[in-house]
């Protein structure tokens, strides 16, 4: 570029190895990037400065020059959640979780069933209309220890596995 006052044989492209250029269009990406981001606020300006710092030698011939390019970007918005900490009382190891609305241990009423090929038989019978006797679910052979338990294992006492209970030798919807 020639101005009355002299010529500059800089090319932006070139200068120092193409580093800068690299650099800015870095920046350039990073402001795109940024704007697109849905975490940050849509209308926020961004910068991109580029600062070029000359320390000439005492001749004033040899000029050390410092090219710097930074990026000012709109930050990301804050996000808003609730955790629950306590300490597990059979291991005495501290536990941390995100809060959802759900009471730890507790079935959420829109969970869905594992995969369990009894459910998908009892699902499947369903579907060809014939009657589900859901009293003979998970039945098996009494061995001595059942028999001593009326039928139910260690594990299953106590409980109704979400289906039914035993009342009066009558199975009633739990």
């Amino acid at each position: 570029m020639t101005s009355k006052k002299g010529t500059s044989r800089i090319n932006l492209q070139k200068l120092a190895g193409g580093a800068f250029a690299e650099k800015l269009n870095e920046a350039l990406l990073q402001v795109a990037d940024n704007i697109q981001n849905p975490n940050t606020d849509a209308v926020a300006k961004r910068e991109i400065t580029i600062k070029i710092k000359f320390a000439p030698n005492k001749t004033r011939q040899l000029v050390n020059t410092t090219i710097s390019v930074t990026t000012k970007l709109a930050a990301t918005e804050a996000i808003d959640t609730q955790m629950l900490m306590g300490k597990d009382l059979k291991t005495g190891r501290l536990e941390i979780a995100e809060y959802d609305g759900q009471t730890p241990g507790q079935m959420s009423l829109f969970d869905e069933p594992e995969d369990d090929e009894d459910l998908i038989d009892e699902l499947e019978q369903l579907q060809t209309d014939k009657p589900l006797d859901l009293r003979e679910r998970g039945k098996q052979q009494k061995g001595p220890e059942q028999l001593k338990t009326g039928g139910h294992t260690e594990d299953d006492r106590g409980t109704t596995g979400g289906l039914f209970v035993s009342i009066n030798n009558r199975a009633a919807q739990g």
